[in-house]
């Protein structure tokens, strides 16, 4: 399989919005599965032991983004809301998920500097559906697909 050279053109889509901010940087979720469950006992002779956890942690995702004050008018209703989410990678992979749009943080700004904010992403895991329903990522080797909404059920 060929490396990524580079992780120029990673997108981000945010289900129900058509976004009025650029991405400059994306940082996707890390996968954590919470470390080892100790089972060492007085009867291990020379090392401790562990097993694994069963639940796997979808790490929050931030984004660095160029905007347009209009972006305040869309992020104000979903700030909260659980929303399907699309990262599409430079080859064309995606990962879709569920994720609570978190918090909207400008930076300063400066006369002759672009308006720059940070866009936090939290992983729900969770449908929008009336009575949600655990919904695990979805990664796809090498699609185009750019909308959330039609890769994983509400």
């Amino acid at each position: 399989m060929p490396l990524l050279k580079d992780g120029y053109r990673t997108l981000v889509s945010i289900g129900g919005i058509t976004a009025v901010f650029e991405e400059i940087s994306v940082t996707p979720p890390a996968l954590d599965s919470g470390g080892g469950i100790d089972q060492t006992t007085m009867r291990n002779s020379r090392y401790r032991t562990k097993l694994g956890k069963s639940l796997i942690t979808l790490d929050t995702v931030t984004l660095k983004v160029a905007y347009d004050p209009r972006t305040y008018a869309q992020v104000i209703p979903i700030l909260g809301s659980n929303r399907a989410i699309t990262i599409t990678f430079p080859e064309g992979s995606t990962l879709v998920f569920y994720a609570i749009v978190s918090k909207f943080d400008p930076g300063e700004h400066a006369e002759g500097e672009r308006p720059e904010a940070t866009l936090e992403l939290e992983p729900s895991n969770l449908s929008t559906a009336a009575t949600p329903l655990e919904i695990a990522p979805v990664f796809a080797t090498g699609t185009t697909a750019t909308t959330a909404t039609t890769a994983l059920p509400s």
